[in-house]
């Protein structure tokens, strides 16, 4: 390689590099301060305000003297389980860079907590399609259902939702140390499908599971003045029938995108709005077609005539059914 050739590549490596090693000496510059400042804080017994500095300061750098500050951290506020994990993390990392003593300290740690650990066990006895299991707020892998997992002793709170299913909670306290408990998750309860449309279909298709409709329009002789009333049905259920269509078309989209995302509670909360678009359009076209019906049947007439319409709906399609006497 040329002399230039070579000044440029190295110069192109540089600039690439360069902002890296800038950007991690001050990711390591913040983590010592914030570690400084939980060592502060901990040798004044502050240990509730000093655990989010060490938090903080292992997002940034990742070493083993902030494992086990924090670990400690985690022990003296009664976070057992929290505690456990980090000194088990911590072991590793130190081992990884050659800190044996480091190592031994934090394996010696947690195996001092082992007893004190309170556990507890989820179980499902009846999965549910597409089922989440959380744990606080956490969703719990499938493989760890009915395992005894550590915890930190206090209040923990169950949740199962499934799409299509009404969700499930529950609450559990663990206080005394060394306590196991478990919790059974129930089976689900589908939720009625007139509630909510079945989450394994489409929007359309959805459609197929709504009630038929029937409205009697009965006209008699009419004057001028009278036309007024068709005219208000034509207007005004166009614009509901809009709105409705409308709605139906921007919720499809966030059920598409939901099940893109495989995101079950952005599914069903996509649902309800999506029915209620659904039926204004067919209230909106009900009264497009009673007003048209209602011009058609005004003139000069005097003669009552009756008017049966009907909405059909199925998974091909939708339509109004017009019937009666004139």
């Amino acid at each position: 390689m040329k002399p230039a050739m070579r000044a440029l590549a190295c110069a192109a490596l540089l600039s690439t590099v360069a902002p890296n090693l800038h950007a991690q000496a001050e990711d390591q510059a913040t983590a010592r301060a914030l570690f400084d400042e939980g060592r502060k804080l901990m040798k004044a017994n502050q240990f509730a305000a000093a655990c989010p500095k060490f938090e903080a300061a292992h997002k940034l750098y990742g070493s083993a003297g902030i494992l086990l500050n924090l670990a400690d951290c985690y022990e003296k506020i009664g976070r057992t389980a929290s505690a456990w994990s980090e000194f088990g993390e911590a072991a590793s990392v130190a081992a990884r860079s050659n800190r044996p003593d480091d190592a031994d300290e934090a394996r010696r740690r947690q195996a001092a907590l082992e007893p004190a650990l309170d556990r507890l066990s989820i179980r499902v006895a009846h999965a549910a399609p597409g089922l989440v299991v959380k744990r606080d707020g956490v969703p719990l892998s499938s493989a760890a259902w009915g395992t005894m997992l550590p915890v930190d002793p206090g209040a923990h709170e169950i949740t199962a939702e499934a799409a299509g299913y009404e969700t499930w909670s529950s609450s559990i306290t663990l206080s005394k140390p060394g306590q196991t408990a478990s919790v059974d998750v129930p089976e689900l309860r589908a939720v009625p499908s007139a509630a909510a449309p079945s989450p394994a279909t489409t929007p359309g298709e959805a459609a197929a599971n709504a009630d038929r409709v029937a409205v009697n329009v009965r006209s008699g002789s009419t004057s001028s003045g009278s036309r007024v009333v068709p005219w208000v049905l034509v207007g005004g259920g166009a614009a509901i029938a809009g709105g409705g269509l409308v709605l139906m078309l921007i919720e499809s989209g966030k059920a598409s995108t939901a099940r893109d995302n495989h995101d079950p509670a952005a599914f069903d909360s996509a649902q309800t709005p999506w029915t209620i678009g659904l039926v204004g359009a067919i209230a909106g076209g009900l009264g497009v077609a009673g007003g048209a019906i209602l011009l058609a049947t005004s003139h000069g007439s005097s003669r009552e005539s009756a008017t049966r319409i009907s909405p059909w709906i199925a998974a091909s399609g939708a339509g109004v059914r017009v019937g009666g006497s004139f």
